[in-house]
């Protein structure tokens, strides 16, 4: 299965980089501030980042991997992390599962991928 993973390839490229994650860590999204949205690349960081599921810290770059885990593994990690952060009773686990599945389905196993507001795409 095709998810996202924490990654520190392509970390430099952009000034606003940040990788507060280990390597490999899957990733999930993070939520989003106001103070931010009209400069992705601002001080907060919170629209061009993920969080990982463990650490719950924030990257800015993420790598499609494939990983031996079933859809209700996968479900299951999001939903301790979700539980762990507090927001578990208040996010829908399997949407967001699903949604972060789809994502990584876009793009070929190994591409570095950023988040840009709501838009992902491939580093280059």
């Amino acid at each position: 299965m095709k998810i996202l993973v924490a990654t520190t390839e392509t970390q430099g490229q952009r000034k606003s980089d940040f990788c507060f994650v280990p390597e490999g860590e899957i990733v999930t999204f993070g939520f989003e501030c106001d103070s931010d949205k009209d400069n992705i690349d601002g001080g907060c960081g919170c629209r061009r980042s993920m969080v990982g599921i463990d650490c719950l810290r924030a990257t800015t770059t993420c790598k499609v991997a494939d990983v031996r885990l079933t859809k209700r593994q996968y479900i299951q990690k999001i939903q301790a992390s979700l539980n762990k952060s507090g927001f578990g009773r208040i996010i829908d686990t399997k949407k967001e599962a699903e949604e972060l599945l789809r994502i990584a389905n876009c793009f070929p196993v190994g591409a570095v991928v950023e988040k840009r507001g709501s838009v992902f795409q491939v580093r280059k």
